[in-house]
């Protein structure tokens, strides 16, 4: 089939039904006389087959998902390799983290991510698509730079979840219930209700998801940790006339969490004061523990609203297009801050909300006149998005805090009264307004070149602030406390002396500025048979700067060229070679890509500066954002084989090396000669070398996963009498990870998943047993380089903690999945 002729797939049901149409993730359909299912994306904003579009894409059906019991939006990541769906570190806020082709995401280095999401066309918050997923038609992974054709820029590529179409024609639904011996239940459901016949339809559905979480209990804490999803959406399809058509989605989301934070060590050292000894904040652990010391959990809350719309309206041989999406996102949350437990006995938390609202607006036209030497489509794209975000925490400890001044300081005698909060006041907006256009010229019947761009003005007004708030100083004032109108809560002539909030910040950075970038993508493909497809793109990004904020910044000419960092400029470049082979029984695809930065946005922890308040200086270990020259190199390799008509086997493998391109860098340089070591600098050093930051010339990693990982999956099937038995598995393996943190190694690991169940031949029920992680595979994924302290450093009164913050793979889980479908489905 010619690339072009694709495009007559253009009506929006059409596509939806293209979509939802997907098979397994091979492509194919099992049984006695099975044909290979060709698989159907619309990466390109319109309906292909996968095999003729000119980029490195991976298809995930909602069929797949079914399959193989994902339940979790981050679990995809798990049949994606080269995805990674995590968070970043608890130091950095535990916000989402997606990244792709070697290239690591930290909000505080760029407010935009490297991977951006979209949910039915509409770029969606990831705080709301990282939840438990239902009702999902399908999903597609795009690798390399975004952009000229869909919502924002990203420089490593794009998740686009669909999900499903009401269908005007028949009713439908199905119920689905999922139990594990780990305490995990997910309950789904979803109604179809035609009205209208042909013409109006409205889909229902809903969730119920609950879980242990992250499976960290506590050994000083009696409350159990849990995560509860609930959600419901509603959908209603239009389609008046065979030229219009359109969608519109509410979803709201309801996320609650109670979790502890997993620590590794041998607990406090002792020695430093009498009342601290060895392990008086816990037992010495492992990794292997999933254990925490403190005592009571964090506590988080998501409340969503989010709405999409799509439009498409065929009229003189153009269709109209328009996606709009409005969201909604409130997260009050309780983060506990005393994870190695400090403070025995008592609770340090730090309250924290954050209110955002958004809303994208898109509109295009393109040509939809059937198969023609040329197709294009323009357009314009406008998003705002706003959020004020509030909180506080203890920032000092005071005399008096552990008791009377002169005593020895006592942990359980904390008296919060003699503690300086500190208040949080960060308020941000964007407003990005764009024009886009592409082209596609067919040369010939088996050669198309596409060209694409972008312009873009995006503008940007952000505040963040920083209080001190007021507390009390125990302190002797050499007479009476009465006579100066003082209290006294410890008595023997030391008096409780006020300190008054300051209405002036310690911290206030303001950015706002209009930048003006433009983007491009251009492509060439052949087709050399039905079998063999090559290509090879140029495409671009663009990505806001970050910032830093140091109290000295003003006095120190390193710093002060951190504090706003340059906008990040890449351009990629990749070749491809997508193949249908044996009678398109076997699909082979590899696609090879070199992409490079200009001043790329990333993050590095436990670097040392001199901090210096105007009173006092010190050494500080601080995660600093960083902004330099770097390359990526990698290629993807997918591959199915249907190797018999009830036997399919797949495998896909990434490997995507990110380094610095030999730019200088902040570092740990203790001797200040340019070359990155394992030392402190002292302040007298820093003093000496004029500078309160060191930089080194670097070609260290910028992506925190594994160099390389691979999946595989295969299903066997085997009719039973009346019904279909199946037996499926799931591998992926992670390579040796030396750049997870500094100072630790991830060994290399896999994790396997089996499923084995029933089903009726129509698919109408199906009855599976699963098992995750059936070998029991135990690895500690994550250690933090230091050993955790909190705001305040109470390790210079007690002495250290002795625990670092660290994550392990997920225990064995076993669990029954039972589901019925009927009608439409």
């Amino acid at each position: 089939m010619q690339a072009h002729a694709q495009s007559a797939l253009v009506d929006g049901a059409v596509e939806g039904a293209a979509r939802e149409s997907q098979s397994d993730g091979a492509g194919f359909d099992s049984g006695e006389g099975a044909v290979p299912q060709e698989i159907v994306v619309t990466s390109r904003r319109r309906s292909e087959r996968l095999q003729d579009v000119p980029q490195a894409v991976t298809a995930v059906s909602g069929d797949e998902i079914k399959k193989l019991a994902i339940t979790e939006f981050q679990d995809v990541a798990a049949i994606v390799p080269g995805l990674s769906l995590g968070n970043s570190s608890v130091l950095n806020g535990g916000e989402p983290a997606p990244s792709l082709r070697g290239i690591s995401f930290d909000k505080g280095a760029s407010g935009s991510p490297t991977v951006d999401i979209y949910v039915n066309e509409v770029p969606t918050d990831s705080r709301l698509a990282y939840s438990a997923m239902y009702d999902v038609a399908s999903i597609e992974v795009l690798r390399g730079p975004q952009g000229t054709l869909r919502g924002r820029t990203a420089p490593s590529g794009a998740l686009t979840v669909s999900t499903r179409r009401p269908d005007p024609v028949e009713w439908g639904g199905y119920v689905s219930m999922l139990g594990s011996d780990k305490g995990s239940i997910n309950g789904q459901a979803a109604l179809n209700v035609p009205i209208a016949t042909d013409v109006l339809a409205v889909r229902l559905a809903g969730l119920m998801d609950e879980s242990d979480g992250n499976f960290v209990e506590s050994v000083n804490g009696g409350m159990h940790p849990y995560r509860r999803d609930l959600s419901g959406r509603a959908s209603i399809g239009f389609t008046p006339s065979s030229n219009l058509d359109a969608m519109v989605t509410y979803q709201y989301l309801d996320q609650r969490a109670r979790q502890y934070d997993a620590v590794e060590g041998d607990g406090a050292v002792g020695g430093v004061v009498s009342t601290a000894p060895a392990n008086y904040n816990g037992p010495a652990l492992s990794a292997s523990d999933r254990s925490a010391v403190d005592e009571v959990p964090g506590d988080r809350r998501l409340k969503g609203h989010q709405v999409t719309a799509q439009i498409n309206w065929s009229v003189l041989g153009h269709r109209v297009s328009y996606v709009g999406g409005y969201a909604h996102v409130d997260t009050p949350s309780v983060n506990a801050t005393d994870k190695v437990n400090f403070i025995p006995g008592r609770t340090l938390e730090q309250p924290l909300r954050t209110v955002s609202q958004s809303i994208t607006q898109e509109l295009r036209i393109s040509s939809d006149s059937g198969p023609s030497f040329l197709d294009y489509t323009v357009g314009y794209f406008f998003s705002r998005a706003t959020a004020k975000t509030r909180g506080q925490q203890i920032g000092a400890y005071l005399p008096g805090a552990f008791g009377a001044p002169g005593a020895t300081p006592d942990p359980q005698a904390l008296n919060e009264k003699f503690t300086l909060p500190v208040l949080i006041n960060f308020d941000s907006k964007g407003v990005e307004h764009a024009v886009f256009g592409n082209v596609t010229l067919h040369l010939t019947p088996s050669t198309e070149l596409s060209a694409g761009g972008r312009y873009i003005i995006s503008s940007v007004d952000n505040t963040s602030q920083v209080f001190l708030g007021s507390g009390y100083i125990s302190t002797p004032i050499g007479f009476p406390c009465s006579l100066a109108g003082l209290g006294s809560t410890y008595g023997g002539g030391a008096c409780d002396v006020a300190i008054s909030a300051n209405p002036v910040p310690i911290t206030d950075t303001a950015t706002k500025n209009t930048r003006h970038p433009f983007v491009f993508n251009v492509s060439l493909s052949h087709r050399f048979s039905e079998q063999v497809l090559a290509y090879g793109s140029v495409a671009s990004s663009w990505r806001r700067g970050g910032n830093n904020t140091y109290s000295n910044a003003g006095n120190d000419p390193t710093l002060a060229e951190l504090s706003f960092l340059p906008p990040e400029k890449s351009t990629s470049y990749e070749v491809g070679l997508k193949t249908n082979l044996l009678d398109r029984r076997l699909r082979l695809n590899i696609a090879g890509y070199y992409q490079k930065f200009d001043g790329l946005l990333f993050q590095q922890g436990n670097i040392p500066y001199l901090n210096d308040n105007g009173v006092a200086q010190s050494v500080d270990t601080i995660v600093v954002n960083s902004s330099a020259r770097a390359v990526v190199k990698g290629f993807d390799i997918d591959a199915a084989f249907q190797a018999t008509p009830y036997w399919n086997i797949g495998a896909a493998f990434s490997y995507a090396n990110g380094r610095v391109d030999d730019d200088r860098v902040p570092c740990r340089d203790s001797n200040f000669d340019g070359v990155a070591d394992t030392g402190t600098p002292t302040v007298g050093d820093f003093v000496q070398a004029g500078t309160a930051l060191a930089t080194c010339k670097s070609n260290r990693s910028v992506s925190r996963e594994p160099i390389w990982t691979l999946t595989a999956q295969s299903e066997l099937q085997q009719p039973i009498g009346q019904v279909d038995g199946y037996l499926r598995g799931l591998l992926t393996y992670y390579a040796r990870n030396p750049r997870r943190d500094e100072g630790s190694v991830v060994p290399a690991y896999g994790l396997l998943n089996l499923y084995a169940g029933v089903r009726s031949p129509d698919g109408a029920w199906d009855v599976s047993l699963f098992a995750r992680n059936v070998t029991g595979t135990g690895v500690r994924t994550s250690r933090s380089t230091d050993v955790y302290n909190v705001a305040g450093d109470l390790a210079s009164v007690f002495g250290s903690p002795g625990y670092r913050l660290v994550s392990y793979t997920p225990p064995r889980e076993v669990g029954l999945q039972v589901r019925f479908s009927f009608g439409s489905r």
